[in-house]
């Protein structure tokens, strides 16, 4: 039965991608904030669809960490769950990701009218001073700034590099950065197609206010979110061993 959940809800995810990205594109007609309107539309539809076709529902906690905007989000990368929800759970978020995904078909045209902040990754730190600047305009706008310090997805349990351009952001931008810890991998693994019903939490950490060195920076950084990170798991992996001891 796992299987088949898990079939049918890539069909329907790959159906909602295809709708959303086509009937959306008005939207892209007009002012830079209504182009995040499919994106929350598609982050929603994509919860709704794992809820009922999965069983795989979500909480938040700690929502009232969130500072006033500007901020800048610098969260835990475990699947695809988080890019996805985090377009309907979070206030028009920016994200910043690596170039490759600016070529999409149909989404590049969401990401070049939002002016997401794609990072050569080629350039190193000469990749900085943009990163920055295109945050600025962004700021402006009262919009938060999306990161994965670690820069792709990691192995739910494992912590991968923690790459310090967050800390570059928020130097040159003089904002908090808002750690967010989660165990969406112990639910929708990476590289895998087959998700598991359950409940994902997502957990927004105090904000982390300007002024540390950078060592002192990602060390808190790493340390809030791999400690959260763990905990989440291990109390996935907790009610997993009670539940079967109880069917057994």
């Amino acid at each position: 039965m796992l299987y088949i959940r898990s079939f049918i809800f890539d069909i329907y995810f790959y159906i909602v991608c295809a709708l959303v990205s086509v009937f959306c594109l008005p939207f892209l007609l007009g002012p830079i904030s209504w182009s995040f309107i499919p994106s929350r539309l598609w982050g929603y539809l994509t919860l709704f669809g794992a809820r009922w076709i999965l069983g795989l529902d979500y909480k938040i906690e700690g929502a009232h960490n969130l500072p006033e905007k500007p901020y800048i989000i610098a969260s835990k990368h475990q699947s695809a769950w988080e890019t996805v929800a985090m377009c309907y759970l979070l206030p028009s978020p920016v994200f910043i990701m690596k170039k490759e995904l600016k070529y999409v078909p149909l989404f590049n045209l969401y990401f070049a009218r939002q002016k997401v902040i794609a990072v050569d990754r080629k350039l190193g730190k000469d990749a900085i001073i943009p990163m920055i600047e295109a945050a600025k305009f962004h700021m402006q706008g009262e919009r938060c700034i999306l990161i994965y310090p670690e820069g792709t997805r990691s192995e739910v349990g494992k912590s991968g590099r923690y790459r310090p351009g967050v800390f570059s952001l928020q130097e040159g931008l003089g904002v908090p950065v808002v750690p967010i810890a989660l165990n969406s991998g112990a639910f929708w693994p990476r590289r895998s197609m087959i998700k598991k019903q359950g409940v994902i939490t997502m957990s927004i950490l105090p904000p982390i206010q300007p002024g540390l060195s950078r060592e002192e920076f990602m060390k808190t950084l790493q340390t809030v979110i791999e400690n959260r990170s763990n905990q989440l798991y291990e109390e996935v992996r907790s009610y997993d061993k009670t539940k079967k001891k109880s069917c057994s």
